[in-house]
């Protein structure tokens, strides 16, 4: 009965050895690896691309908040001097 299990282990352990290699690894990607790095990368660019066009009507945006603010205390100041005559 030792022999059998023993056996039994030794066939085990060649089947996972000859699996393993079968479907060894490469040291090469594949074309549909390649081609969705590719893919990732050029989404990863657009991304980045959208992101600084936000960032760049961001900064727009609160120069004109800042603008439109100055205007609107210089009216309501001019308002109060009006409005105390």
């Amino acid at each position: 009965m030792k022999l059998t299990r023993r056996s039994a282990l030794i066939a085990i352990v060649v089947a996972t050895f000859l699996f393993l290699s079968a479907t060894g690894c490469t040291k090469y990607a594949s074309p549909d690896d390649l081609q969705n790095l590719e893919g990732s990368r050029q989404a990863i660019l657009a991304a980045e691309k959208e992101r600084n066009q936000l960032k760049d009507e961001i900064q727009k945006l609160e120069k004109d908040i800042k603008v439109k603010q100055d205007s609107l205390q210089a009216v309501r100041d001019e308002f109060q001097k009006v409005k105390s005559r």
